[in-house]
C-alpha cells in the first residue's frame, strides 16, 4: 500500500481548517494554557501536502492535553475521590470517610496522618523527573505539607517511626517499564508486605496497570484516569481515522511513510511511541514517551515538536 492510500475524505479540508482553528481558540482561550500559538503553527509547518495536513489534523482531533491547571484538578480528584475510593474498597486503617486533601495539608498543630506520599525517583535520577514535579505541584497549589512527601530510600525509616501507608505518586504509567525499574533499584517485593503500598499515578494506561498488578500482587494500583485501546491512534478499536475513506490500518501505513519523508529515523515499533501506544496525551509539564515522536521530535533541524521532553 502506498501513501496515497491514505486519502482525504469528503469535506476533508474543512475539518482540517476547523481543527486547526479550535486549537488556536483553546490555546487563546486559556484552555491550552502553556502552548503558544507560534508553537502548533510551527508544528503544522512540517506538514506540507494535503494528505500530511490532513493526518496533523485527525492527531490534534484526538490530543488529550493536560494544561497546569488541568493537572491540578486532576491532582485534586486524586485526594478528593480516588483515594477515599481506594480506601473503602481496600481500607488503609485511617477510617473509611478520611479526607485525604485535609490530612495532607500543612497545619499548625502536630498531627501525623501516618501517610506518606513517595516519589518514583531513583537515586541517580534527575530531579527534573516528573515525579517530583508532582510532588513540587501539591506542595504549592494543594499545600500538602512537606514533611508528608518522601524519597523512596526514606521508606525503611519511617517504617520504624511508625508509618504503615506509602503510596507512591507520579503523572503518567504507561507499559510500567520504568516503574519496575525504579522498583527494582529502590525497593524490595519483601517491603510490600510490611505495610501498605499503592501506586497513584495521575493517568495510566490500562496495559501498565496489569502488568504492575501482576508482577506485584501486594502492590495496588489505580488512576484519576485510565487510558485505554481507543487512545492508541493506529488501534482497530480507535475512532481516528474511522472517516469513511480512510482506516487506522492505512493512517499506520502513512505515518511509517511520512516519518520517512521527514527522514525521522527511528527502529522498530517505538516509532509508534515506547510500547507502541501510539497515544497522543500531553502534560503542559512533561509528554510520555508513549506518545507519537511527532509531536515531541527534536532530533532533525527540519522538524518543528509541538511539545518539549
Amino acid at each position: 500500500m502506498s501513501k496515497y492510500d491514505f486519502k482525504i475524505p469528503q469535506d476533508g479540508h474543512i475539518y482540517i481548517n476547523a481543527i486547526f482553528d479550535r486549537c488556536e481558540n483553546l490555546i487563546h482561550n486559556g484552555i491550552w494554557n502553556g502552548i503558544h500559538v507560534t508553537k502548533l503553527r510551527r508544528w503544522l509547518s512540517n506538514f506540507n501536502t494535503d494528505e500530511e495536513r490532513y493526518f496533523a489534523a485527525c492527531v490534534l482531533d484526538n490530543l488529550i492535553y493536560r494544561s497546569e491547571d488541568q493537572t491540578i484538578a486532576m491532582m485534586k480528584q486524586l485526594l478528593q475521590r480516588t483515594l477515599p475510593d481506594l480506601n473503602r474498597i481496600d481500607p488503609m486503617h485511617l477510617g473509611p470517610e478520611s479526607n485525604f486533601e485535609q490530612i495532607l495539608k500543612i497545619r499548625t498543630f502536630p498531627i501525623d496522618p501516618k501517610i506518606r506520599l513517595v516519589t518514583v525517583l531513583r537515586r541517580t535520577d534527575p530531579h527534573s523527573k516528573s515525579s517530583p514535579a508532582i510532588a513540587r505541584f501539591m506542595k504549592r497549589k494543594l499545600f500538602v505539607d512537606e514533611n508528608f512527601i518522601i524519597k523512596p530510600w526514606e521508606i525503611k525509616e519511617k517504617m520504624k517511626e511508625g508509618i504503615k501507608v506509602f503510596l507512591f505518586i507520579d503523572d503518567f504509567l504507561g507499559t510500567g517499564d520504568q516503574f519496575e525499574k525504579f522498583f527494582i533499584a529502590e525497593m524490595s517485593d519483601a517491603l510490600l508486605e510490611d505495610a501498605y503500598f499503592a501506586y497513584v499515578p495521575l493517568t495510566a494506561h490500562f496495559k501498565g496497570i496489569e502488568r504492575l498488578q501482576n508482577t506485584y500482587p501486594n502492590l495496588r494500583v489505580t488512576a484519576v484516569e485510565v487510558l485505554d485501546n481507543t487512545h492508541s491512534l493506529f488501534h482497530p478499536e480507535s475512532l481516528c481515522f474511522q472517516d469513511g475513506t480512510n482506516n487506522p490500518k492505512s493512517a499506520k501505513k502513512f505515518y511509517y511513510s511520512l516519518l520517512n519523508t521527514k527522514n525521522i529515523y527511528i527502529d522498530g515499533p517505538e516509532r509508534r511511541g515506547f510500547g507502541s501506544f501510539e497515544l497522543t496525551y500531553a502534560f503542559s509539564h512533561a509528554v510520555p514517551d508513549n506518545c507519537l515522536p511527532i509531536l515531541w521530535w527534536a532530533y532533525e533541524k527540519n522538524w518543528y515538536p509541538l511539545f518539549d521532553r
